[in-house]
């Protein structure tokens, strides 16, 4: 088994590669943050001992670099570091570490956590299937993936903030619902979507086109199946014309749905709906969409949560101001 130990410090490389090989550990070194992902790249190895402090990259970004490429992820990342408060911890977990240890815990705390990483990782690849092998990248290569992440984490903070605005709005479930779709209209090629409310068996759908009726109908069926895969339960919501956003001069086309994509709402463990993407052509959910979908869901379910408070609200006003007049 190969360990990648990435610290500045030349005497703790020796002192953590000492430990290492004395447990039959093969042991690469690197000194900074740029030298650890090229490494990583060139040397394949099965787990990541990271400092923080370190010159070019700190820990925390090698760490998200390698935690978001999917031939790395499913390496285990094991955070050693002199910092000990709560508030590098609460990082260290955020940038996808999954473990923090501090450097007064060398010795067997070490080499256990080590083995506990790595036999976790096994039980992982048993139903999972081998890791991928990446190829070697260079600082150029690193520094332009750094770039990369940070536009698009960006982008994502974008997105969701235009999300949550609608939050902030005195408007009902179906007007948050049509709000959300548009924003998202904007993001995702899809031909319709649609949010399935699954305690009030309520669907709110949008489409870009004008659709048929026949499509219509298939679309609803599509996202009842998809919400009752999810449920375990039959989804009895009435048909509806949906509304159509961006381009209602497009003249009525009966295709056929290729593609449906669902991403369930969940709100403290509880199903609160189904989002569901419908789109004519095959494969037309691309891997940022589907990214784009997983960031916003959280901030999603915080405005129809929000929509459905002030509803009832609004509903609890109107009962006693119609009871007072009784």
């Amino acid at each position: 088994m190969k360990i990648l130990v990435a610290d500045d410090s030349a005497v703790l490389r020796a002192a953590v590669s000492k430990l290492l090989e004395a447990d039959g550990y093969d042991v690469v070194l690197a000194e900074d943050g740029v030298d650890a992902i090229t490494k990583f790249y060139e040397e394949s190895p099965d787990l990541v001992l990271l400092d923080v402090q370190m010159p070019k990259l700190n820990g925390y970004v090698v760490c998200r670099l390698l935690k978001e490429d999917p031939v790395a992820a499913g390496v285990p990342v094991l955070i050693l570091t002199v910092r000990t408060s709560a508030e590098d911890r609460y990082w260290g977990v955020k940038s996808g570490a999954n473990g923090y240890l501090t450097k007064d815990t060398l010795g067997d705390e070490l080499l256990s956590s080590v083995r506990s990483a790595l036999a976790s990782r096994a039980l992982r690849e048993l139903s999972g299937g081998a890791q991928l092998v990446a190829p070697a990248r260079g600082e150029a290569d690193v520094l332009t993936r750094v770039c990369e992440m940070l536009d698009r984490k960006l982008f994502e903070a974008t997105v969701v903030n235009e999300i949550t605005a609608v939050a902030m709005k005195p408007i009902g479930v179906v007007e948050a619902v049509d709000q959300i779709l548009a924003s998202l209209g904007r993001l995702i090629t899809f031909d319709a979507a649609a949010v399935a409310l699954v305690e009030d068996q309520r669907m709110e759908t949008v489409s870009k086109r004008k659709l048929t009726a026949e499509d219509t109908a298939r679309f609803r069926d599509a996202v009842a199946d998809q919400v009752g895969r999810v449920s375990g339960a039959a989804f009895t919501s009435p048909a509806s014309a949906p509304k159509v956003l961006f381009d209602e001069t497009v003249p009525e086309r009966d295709l056929g749905w290729a593609t449906i994509y669902s991403v369930p709402l969940r709100s403290k463990g509880q199903l609160v709906g189904v989002m569901v993407f419908g789109m004519h052509g095959p494969a037309a959910m691309t891997d940022a969409m589907i990214a784009t979908t997983r960031t916003v869901t959280p901030a999603i379910v915080s405005v129809l949560e929000s929509a459905s408070d002030f509803q009832a609200k609004l509903t609890s006003e109107a009962m006693t101001t119609f009871q007072s007049l009784a």
